[in-house]
């Protein structure tokens, strides 16, 4: 025989209980939760948002150059905190830009023999660096960059020409970590005997065999240069010729972000357009060369682009990773900024140089990351889902609490979807009917 199917009011825990009984708490996990969203968002994203709205900042970047990355001990602001909850109070750094408008953007035209070099500086993260105060510094030979007693070793990046320097100092022996733990600045350095160097000074960067033969286009971007032999120069706004190559010279030119293609180059943002004759490249240059020849020999032409000067709009602005200084990923997204919006040139390498954001009424302020239309996005999203989460939950509880009640057996049940009466009768195990009675009308029967 099969197994006899109990009836579904003869369950201990009907199934109309369990249902109505998960409802009730996922609801009410729902609710707390969407709770909990609305406060934290409200810092998070709702207060952020609308001082963005209100911020007055053009949503057209402009181009920032970072001068100076400063460690503070105590600060009043930050460039980057990893903890909006937590403003900055303690140790920071601050970061200041020159603040200009945007340049010209190029298009270099029938472009062949195309060549280009990176030099590469110094990585200040991953380079050795001698800790003075754990008597690492005992053997120092060559040149080196020294800040607070940490000494890196800049020898073969760079070849530094000087004239004059302070007394020695001694980092080896007994008091070696003792005279140095504080050293900072360029130290000239022989067997752990070092001599800060005084200025002026010259450091080129050992950056040689750069291809100039038979170029007509020298483009400088940050620690790169792009070389070729092109026809002509466009504006890509106006799509006016500014440069030919029947001028017989070379164009020289200084830009944001280039772009190869295989026969043309697209430059953006370029400043401080020039003009050199061709006498005075070589078939092999250096860096330091180029660089020299492009800010103090070429002959400035603002046609091909302007000079920065004629651009600039503060020369001096705090940076701030957004309006609030601060992000909530805890994703380490500030040790990421300050590597890449922090290099200030004190390393002997390219300034940092990127787009960014200001209001015309405040300048003295900039920041990197302003979207208003994903920041309107990020509104909307962090307003309309957990608000209809909570008016939604909320209404279910109500509702269940009007029309869910819990009998004498202990069971929740929507009122009118069953015969209440008969449920709790099959309940009561050993009562009497009417049917067991036999009969007369003068028989007590059990009500419930």
């Amino acid at each position: 025989m099969g197994k006899k199917k109990v009836a579904t009011e003869d369950l201990v825990v009907p199934p109309q209980d369990t249902r109505i009984c998960g409802t009730i708490c996922i609801c009410q996990m729902t609710l707390v939760l969407s709770s909990v969203a609305l406060v934290y968002l409200t810092v998070a994203i709702y207060m952020p948002s609308t001082r963005a709205f209100k911020s007055g900042i053009d949503p057209t970047p402009v181009m920032c150059t970072t001068t100076r990355a400063l460690n503070k001990d105590n600060c009043e602001w930050g460039s980057c905190g990893e903890w909006c909850l937590s403003k900055t109070s303690g140790a920071c750094i601050q970061i200041y830009v020159n603040l200009r408008a945007n340049g010209s953007n190029l298009i270099f035209q029938n472009c062949t023999n195309s060549a280009n070099k990176t030099c590469y500086g110094i990585d200040q993260d991953r380079a050795d660096k001698a800790r003075c105060i754990n008597d690492e510094c005992k053997n120092l030979t060559g040149t080196f960059n020294c800040t607070a007693g940490q000494c890196l070793n800049i020898t073969d990046a760079f070849e530094c020409v000087f004239h004059n320097s302070d007394a020695p100092v001694k980092c080896s022996g007994r008091r070696g970590k003792i005279n140095c733990m504080d050293i900072s600045g360029l130290y000239s350095c022989s067997r752990g005997t070092c001599r800060k160097i005084r200025t002026p000074y010259n450091c080129d960067r050992r950056c040689v065999d750069i291809p100039t033969r038979n170029k007509n286009v020298v483009v400088l971007s940050g620690d790169k240069v792009y070389l070729s032999q092109c026809q002509n120069a466009i504006n890509a706004e106006t799509m006016e010729e500014v440069w030919n190559e029947s001028s017989e010279n070379v164009a020289m030119t200084s830009c944001y972000y280039i772009k190869n293609s295989p026969d043309r180059v697209d430059a953006v943002d370029c400043i401080n357009g020039s003009t050199l004759e061709h006498n005075m490249l070589t078939d092999l240059t250096n860096f330091t060369y180029l660089s020299h020849l492009h800010v103090s020999v070429a002959t400035p032409v603002p046609e091909i682009a302007p000079p920065d000067v004629d651009l600039t709009i503060s020369n001096e602005s705090k940076l701030m990773i957004n309006l609030e200084g601060c992000v909530n990923t805890l994703m380490d997204e500030c040790k990421e900024f300050l590597k890449d919006f922090g290099r200030d040139g004190s390393d002997h390498n390219a300034r940092a140089r990127f787009p960014c954001f200001y209001s015309p009424g405040k300048k003295d302020v900039v920041v990197a990351r302003f979207d208003l239309e994903v920041t309107y996005r990020q509104f909307v999203f962090a307003s309309v889902v957990p608000s209809v989460l909570f008016v939604v939950s909320c209404s279910i509880l109500l509702m269940c609490q009007k029309t869910v009640y819990v009998g004498d057996d202990a069971k929740m049940r929507f009122k009118g979807c069953v015969d209440t009466e008969t449920i709790l009768n099959k309940n009561n195990v050993g009562a009497p009917t009417n049917g067991d009675m036999g009969g007369g009308g003068g028989d007590e029967v059990m009500a419930l």
